[in-house]
């Protein structure tokens, strides 16, 4: 295979992995949706706690069922937003906590809503503390200042509603009884939320913290849910945040989700999508979430009826304090991704439904010791290259634990992927060189059997038998190194780990692009990025060691060019990545070009033969 093929070969390879991203920077990005799927338009009429639907009557009976056998109007949902048994008149929003060392997780009464989660641990980029674009350095481990913590607020975040669909029933505006049950110390331990009326309708939700986690038990008592309702499910509902936990708010924009697990099939819709179109999956639910690049919000079903899950997506304003980091030219408004995990109502007999609440970081290791396969909320790849990305990701951890920086690991594994891969290298230069060798003769041989195509192949196979050249050879092990490569960027693009890690000098963030400064630039400021420059002089350098034909070299500087600009806004840990696996590559190749001496055999019609240098 000659050098044109190869590189061929290469430039489709990249086109494959990157044609997403080249789509959105042209505006092209409503190409490289899913195809939707017809839903019901029934799903288009689902109720979350806006501002019209908390203006609105919380639930009322349909039409069809206000008759009654006797004439008289059934019980209708009204009653429960009279007063329920266990609440007083005159009785006012309340907000109520359940705080662990990892998190403090903030409910109302009214509708027993979780409205926030604030995580201990995390550093939100645009904290109290943040000066000149960076964050508040914390170490890992240690508690961050209220202020500089993350907080993912959906308003609401979490949701519990009757039915799904058309047919559901918000809650938002009913005001509940709270029981609080607290530890030896006094720490709350469990908050239970009841609202109940005279007609013997429950509805009880009791959230109980998980030690040393960010999990939440929740069980939902339902009782007495009046036939006439026409009712059989409820919906466990999430909304996303805005996107300004990251100091790179641009991907994490674009890794915003609503995810689900229904049987064996993952699905992940972005809100951008489903403000198109809702989407509904039926079957055995395992889970549904949203999620951003690094966080999770997911629920799932411990001992309860699945019956599918759902997502729709709606525009939010921005609050004032979030409106005041937006670049120029931005909207104020963003697009609300809205996942619900759809159950059926349980019998009389046992009406309680169990379920786990998961508000935390979208890390391996901690949504591993979870099980329910929430491990795969975290995007790896696709599944077959998953095992690869999880291996990579757990040695990048183990190196990290020798080096103490992720930057220095980052290294450290680029160059063991090349000592790994370097006989696969080696073979694959050693063929391409021979290749090169060998161009002189093929092109002889072309041109003195043009007029007998069969003549020329017969030739030129056992030009390449005699000189032990397989045409192939060149590009089939870099074939055999992509999956290796396509997984390790995908952990280094979406690995918890390096989020807000430093690395030297003026790379601050490992998960951020890096900048030296920025410059005016028409209506905004355009960022001075060294690393990209480095990769791209990195390619250069490893252009002069690959064997190739003189004429394709403009080809190769404009390869450089376009990963120049396709690196220059992706994270500094994959681009620092990218540069040492180039240096490393062009060292392999110096090395294996100093030593090569080989001599072409030529084979002549007569069956003689020469050897050339």
């Amino acid at each position: 295979m000659d050098r044109r093929t190869i590189v061929f070969v290469v430039l489709l390879m990249m086109v494959f992995l990157f044609y997403q991203p080249l789509l959105k920077m042209a505006g092209l990005g409503q190409y490289v949706e899913p195809p939707r799927r017809p839903v019901p338009t029934a799903l288009d009429t689902m109720r979350t706690d806006t501002a019209a639907s908390r203006a609105a009557a919380p639930v009322t009976a349909p039409p069809s069922s206000q008759a009654g056998a006797a004439g008289t109007a059934p019980p209708g949902p009204a009653q429960l937003t009279s007063l329920p048994s266990f609440a007083r008149t005159g009785v006012i929003e309340k907000r109520w906590t359940l705080e662990t060392p990892l998190y403090r997780a903030e409910f109302t009464n009214r509708g027993a809503r979780l409205l926030a989660v604030e995580f201990k641990r995390y550093v939100a980029a645009h904290g109290v503390s943040a000066k000149n674009g960076r964050p508040l350095r914390v170490p890992a481990g240690r508690e961050v200042p209220a202020g500089d913590r993350v907080v993912l607020a959906g308003g609401p975040l979490f949701a519990v509603d009757l039915g799904s669909g058309a047919a559901l029933r918000s809650l938002a505006d009913l005001v509940y009884a709270v029981e609080e049950s607290t530890d030896a110390s006094g720490r709350a331990r469990a908050l239970t939320f009841t609202a109940a009326d005279s007609a013997g309708l429950v509805i009880r939700q009791t959230w109980r913290v998980r030690p040393d986690t960010y999990g939440l038990d929740l069980e939902v008592e339902t009782r007495g849910i009046p036939d006439s309702w026409r009712l059989n499910d409820y919906s466990l509902t999430m909304r996303t945040w805005p996107a300004f936990t990251e100091t790179d708010r641009k991907t994490d924009l674009n890794d915003v989700r609503v995810t689900s697990l229904v049987g064996r099939n993952l699905h992940r819709d972005p809100p951008q999508g489903l403000l198109k179109g809702a989407k509904s999956y039926e079957g055995m639910v395992e889970w549904a979430a949203v999620q951003s690049r690094y966080f999770l919000c997911a629920a799932v079903v411990e001992q309860a009826i699945p019956r599918g899950a759902a997502g729709r997506g709606e525009e939010q304003p921005l609050a004032d304090a979030e409106l005041r980091l937006l670049a120029p030219n931005e909207k104020s408004v963003y697009p609300v991704g809205v996942g619900s995990l759809v159950v059926g109502l349980p019998s009389s007999t046992r009406p309680v439904q169990r379920f786990l609440v998961y508000v935390g970081p979208s890390d391996l290791r901690v949504l591993s010791r979870l099980g329910h396969e929430l491990t795969r909320a975290v995007d790896l790849g696709w599944n077959w290259m998953r095992p690869i990305s999880e291996l990579l990701l757990k040695l990048l951890d183990w190196i990290f634990i020798v080096v103490r920086n992720y930057g220095l690991a980052i290294f450290t594994l680029a160059v063991l992927v090349r000592i790994v891969l370097h006989p696969l290298n080696n073979s694959s230069l050693k063929s391409m060189r021979a290749m090169q060798q060998l161009q002189p003769e093929v092109e002889r041989l072309k041109v003195k059997y043009k007029s007998d195509s069969q003549a020329m192949n017969t030739a030129l196979m056992a030009l390449y038998k005699e000189n032990k050249v397989n045409p192939a050879g060149g590009c089939l092990p870099i074939l055999l190194q992509m999956p290796l490569l396509m997984a390790l960027y995908q952990v280094l693009l979406k690995a918890i780990e390096l989020r807000q890690a430093p690395f030297i000098g003026w790379i601050h963030d490992l998960s951020a692009p890096d900048a030296l400064f920025s410059v005016n630039y028409g209506s905004g400021l355009f960022p001075i990025r060294l690393l990209p420059v480095l990769m791209a002089g990195s390619g250069f350098l490893l252009q002069k060691f690959t064997p190739t034909n003189p004429q394709q070299a403009p080809m190769q500087y404009m390869m450089n060019a376009f990963m120049l600009v396709l690196f220059y806004n992706l994270p500094s840990g994959l681009v620092f990545y990218w540069t040492v696996m180039n240096l490393a590559s062009a060292l392999q190749q110096w090395m294996v070009l100093r030593q090569d001496s080989s001599a072409v055999v030529v084979v002549e019609p007569a069956g003689g033969r020469k050897k050339t240098a």
